[in-house]
């Protein structure tokens, strides 16, 4: 157990912190073999994406610690050969696309499919458009299509009043489909409309990409200001 902590603490630039909550994450990582399972998984990791350095490989890993219990022949290669055909990707590029969520390599090839299958469907994405889509936001692969996609997608209907519209503004804007509806779309709507903003495509692109202490500096001027007529989030 101490070589693997050793090990890991070495080779992902880990402080205690970091360390600690890796195993947290992901504490079967102790009765890994260094030699038969770790090393050889993390150097082929780096090596498939591009000779990635240890310090991007290290965020990976953080991201994902499972990714470092999936096996190379049946899980991750395979996986990493789809990415690439169906979206048309170098090494370089699947690298990035790894990078920005690695977490969906936990799900299987089918659930992916499933998604492209709900985006082609509902916003109408195919080809070079729809490989695009999903390189803006990979974390997409991630979503349930019933209680996460589905009702974000409704939501910016409902918002807009206009279907197309809203179709636009995400496949615009893929990351917006990614929010949580309870703890950021809808507080943040309900508080835009009590404000007296006008709801529009832009104002929806806000409420989902401003971060926490932006929309907070946003919200306030806007309800501070309003004898100046404002209508509309800075």
């Amino acid at each position: 157990m101490e070589e693997t902590l050793n090990w890991l603490q070495e080779r992902l630039h880990l402080d205690d912190r970091k360390l600690t909550k890796l195993i947290c994450r992901a504490p079967y990582t102790l009765g890994c073999s260094v030699s038969e399972n770790l090393e050889p998984t993390l150097d082929w990791i780096q090596c498939r994406l591009n000779a990635l350095d240890d310090f991007t490989v290290s965020r990976i890993v953080q991201k994902m610690p499972r990714i470092l219990h999936l096996n190379i022949e049946a899980n991750l290669e395979p996986k990493f050969d789809w990415l690439q055909h169906q979206f048309n990707l170098d090494d370089d590029a699947l690298g990035k696309m790894v990078q920005r969520s690695p977490t969906f390599l936990g799900l299987s090839i089918d659930t992916w499919e499933v998604k492209l299958d709900w985006i082609e469907r509902r916003l109408h994405l195919t080809g070079d458009d729809l490989s695009k889509f999903i390189l803006k936001a990979p974390s997409i692969l991630n979503c349930n299509i019933e209680s996460n996609l589905d009702l974000t997608l409704d939501f910016y209907i409902d918002a807009l009043g206009d279907e197309r519209e809203a179709v636009r503004l995400v496949t615009n804007n893929p990351s917006l489909l990614a929010y949580s509806l309870e703890k950021r779309l809808k507080p943040r709507l309900q508080e835009t409309r009590d404000a007296g903003i006008l709801i529009d495509a832009g104002c929806l692109r806000r409420i989902g990409q401003y971060t926490d202490d932006y929309w907070k500096m946003a919200i306030t001027f806007v309800r501070d200001h309003r004898d100046l007529g404002i209508i509309a989030l800075p």
